[in-house]
């Protein structure tokens, strides 16, 4: 079962702020669950998050 983190725990977790943990939440941007009011996020949702929006540089074609 996967683990469930406050957004502050989250914060101490992977050292972003909680400010921002609580932004993405709020703008629907990260994965979560609220029950009765209480915010829980998965231990894997900030990883899931960033590998979503990695930007992979492009291939450069050789000059001639």
């Amino acid at each position: 079962m996967t683990r469930l983190l406050s957004p502050r725990e989250m914060a101490q977790q992977s050292g972003w702020p909680e400010g921002r943990i609580r932004r993405l939440i709020s703008t629907r941007r990260l994965r979560h669950m609220k029950i009765d009011g209480l915010i829980l996020l998965p231990e894997t949702a900030i990883e899931e998050f960033t590998a979503a929006h990695m930007v992979e540089p492009e291939a450069v074609s050789p000059s001639h």
